[in-house]
């Protein structure tokens, strides 16, 4: 699919900002009114939501449905439980992802077998993003197998791929490997160490931000930080 719904609303937003509104620490009633004002709040300089196990265990899946419902025409909401089971099980997911009305699922590419999960995806309608590189220093396994999994994501023909907005020379790579309608998302804004646009100017094409938005006394602030900083990396 490509991303379409992301694209559209990255260019009505003149945006590159995937926000990661997993947040830990907070009482459940807390958490529902940060949610809340994230949400409201962010809708001029965010193009995408990112929701992971932290919310999926804390707040359940009827929660995130509903969530979805009410903000899918000012997000685009990707499912990032990085699959990385056997073929059946991640399809089944796959499937519940879908039902609770996810636009992408992020999986991991080292286990293999992905190419029905990747026929699904396109069946049902939603976009499939591969990990080919994480930003945590930790990551060495990813190091090592790196080109492989580019290689792996291409053949895959994979709607983005993640690559760490801490590892700018991967970006630089990946951009090199895979097609230009392959989307590059980068975590690691800010908290991890990457300033905000220095992945767009790798050659990313959305930087993921968390910690620095969602736990902020000034979300919107901080974003329209972040977002003028990657319009000046693409625009100049």
């Amino acid at each position: 699919m490509n991303l379409e719904e992301l694209w559209k609303k990255a260019y009505e937003k003149e945006s590159r900002l995937v926000v990661a509104l997993d947040m830990i620490g907070y009482s459940d009633q807390e958490l529902e009114e940060r949610i809340n004002l994230l949400m409201g709040t962010l809708k001029e300089f965010v193009c995408g939501i990112k929701i992971g196990l932290p919310m999926l265990l804390t707040k359940g899946p009827e929660y995130i449905k509903e969530l979805v419902a009410n903000y899918r025409d000012e997000y685009y909401f990707i499912a990032d439980l990085k699959l990385a089971d056997v073929p059946h099980i991640n399809e089944y997911v796959l499937r519940e992802i879908k039902e609770i009305g996810f636009n992408a699922a992020i999986t991991h590419l080292f286990q293999g077998g992905l190419r029905d999960l990747v026929k699904l995806a396109d069946e049902i309608g939603i976009d499939i993003i591969g990990v080919v590189m994480m930003s945590h220093e930790g990551s060495i396994l990813f190091v090592k197998v790196f080109d492989e999994l580019l290689e792996y994501a291409k053949l895959l023909k994979v709607d983005g791929v993640v690559v760490g907005a801490t590892k700018p020379s991967y970006i630089v790579k990946a951009r090199q490997v895979l097609s230009s309608d392959v989307a590059i998302f980068s975590p690691g804004v800010i908290y991890q160490g990457a300033e905000p646009g220095q992945a767009i100017r790798a050659g990313a094409d959305f930087e993921i931000v968390g910690r620095a938005i969602v736990n902020s006394k000034d979300p919107l602030g901080v974003a329209r930080k972040i977002v003028l900083a990657e319009r000046e990396a693409l625009y100049g």
